[in-house]
């Protein structure tokens, strides 16, 4: 199964200005915003997280709590940590405007 995702990174900063705190410990866990916090441009790297996590949710077919899907960092590529289980078809990419995301999983959850 795969899923994509695509998102504005305005529509991401604009949450976080808007809600703060209340839409990061929502959808982040403490570790993503840790990194996201070392990074340059942190709505760029937040968004591409958010889209990660769609794209985690679109390949599994089911809703799940943005915080039980973990995004994480190997060496420089990303890799999912869901349910004690690592998923690594995993590609975010981002510019100044947009983020995206496309997760690939080979086996059924």
């Amino acid at each position: 199964m795969i899923g994509i995702d695509i998102v504005q990174v305005s529509r991401i900063t604009k949450a976080v200005e808007r809600y703060g705190d209340r839409f990061l410990d929502k959808v982040f866990t403490v570790e993503e915003l840790a990194y996201t916090k070392q990074k340059r441009r942190m709505g760029e790297t937040l968004a591409g997280r958010f889209a990660a996590k769609e794209a985690f949710i679109k390949a599994i077919g089911k809703s799940i709590p943005w915080k039980e899907i973990h995004i994480q960092q190997e060496e420089g590529k990303p890799y999912i940590l869901f349910n004690g289980q690592r998923y690594d078809n995993v590609s975010i990419a981002h510019e100044r405007e947009y983020a995206v995301a496309i997760v690939q999983i080979n086996q059924l959850l």
